[in-house]
């Protein structure tokens, strides 16, 4: 009687893993509020959430290609043109490897943290303001670029 009882219990455990729809705790005799016979709750407010996260990990996303993009840009149309900033100008002057190396430096710099920082929502908003801000001012910058002439060789 002892290994039937047993063998009862094992099979009432076995199920206890399934959905609360599947076994009725009046029949297993035990209480409702039992943890192994609670169906988790999906709220409205959870899908939403969820949502919301993944839009903003999507503008997140395009905030880092506007700003890989308008760095490029700004890149593209300096090059072998007169550099006014003496960090990035070559030895004669111009926008060259020099340059572009040192750029591209700051830019991953500046992607490595978000990088690492990814799961971090509450940082994910000030790193999308940040780079759509650098974004718009090397856009800006490419646009003044575009403008001026290369120098006569």
């Amino acid at each position: 009687m002892k290994s039937l009882a047993l063998l009862a219990a094992l099979f009432l455990i076995g199920f206890s893993r399934l959905p609360a729809q599947t076994i009725s705790p009046v029949s297993a005799n035990l209480p409702l509020e039992s943890s192994a016979f609670v169906a988790p709750r999906i709220s409205i407010a959870n899908v939403e959430e969820d949502r919301h996260e993944r839009r903003l990990k999507y503008l997140w996303i395009a905030s880092i290609v506007a700003m890989a993009a308008g760095t490029g840009a700004d890149a593209a149309t300096s090059w072998h043109k007169r550099e006014s900033n003496g960090l990035l100008a070559s030895s004669d002057g111009t926008f060259g490897t020099k340059g572009l190396a040192i750029k591209a430096g700051l830019a991953g710099g500046l992607l490595v943290p978000q990088i690492l920082f990814r799961k971090h929502r509450d940082l994910r908003t000030a790193f999308t303001i940040g780079n759509f801000a650098q974004a718009g001012i090397f856009t800006g910058v490419a646009i003044h670029n575009a403008g001026i002439a290369r120098p006569q060789q």
